[in-house]
């Protein structure tokens, strides 16, 4: 078995208070990601990413997240057979692709049309790309519509982030 991480919020109804979405369902997961696009995804292509650990999931969340730490916030382990994170489809990343400061939600990047094709292609359900945050780390995109995706087995524990963080 390998293990990925990502920290992510339940999705909830504002009206009716009710979770329509729980941090670790990925079958309803990816949302998030196709809403504002990403790094490696644009708007409307639904991705859920990962990280090699739970540290480096904390930071990507803190650099996403300037101002305070997102509420309700959850530490999502996932699970997955060995095999898939051995075959996950690594990239070269294109010129630019660690810009920083970058509107990800506009117009659509060469890493994005990257992670973009591989999500179309549907072949895999890992895509491995580097860390901005952490240049020796990696983050993983899963593609939430492979079939593999439904083999992934994930924990939900529970949170708080070090103040000090933000």
């Amino acid at each position: 078995m390998a293990i990925l991480w990502r920290l992510a919020q339940d999705w909830i109804d504002f009206d009716t208070g009710m979770v329509l979405c729980a941090a670790e369902d990925f079958g309803c997961a990816g949302t998030g990601a196709a809403t504002v696009g990403g790094r490696w995804n644009s708007v409307g292509t639904p991705v859920i990413y990962l990280a090699d650990s739970l540290a480096l999931a904390q930071l990507e969340k803190r650099v996403h997240t300037p101002r305070q730490p997102p509420r309700g916030m959850i530490a999502v382990e996932a699970r997955l057979p060995a095999a898939s994170l051995a075959a996950a489809h690594a990239v070269e990343p294109p010129e630019g692709w660690d810009e920083a400061n970058v509107d990800w939600s506009v117009g659509c990047a060469e890493s994005q049309a990257l992670g973009d094709e591989w999500v179309k292609a549907g072949a895999m359900l890992l895509m491995r790309v580097p860390s901005v945050v952490v240049p020796v780390g990696w983050n993983y995109l899963l593609n939430p519509a492979h079939p593999d995706a439904k083999k992934v087995r994930t924990r939900r524990i529970e949170h708080r982030p070090d103040p000090r963080l933000w």
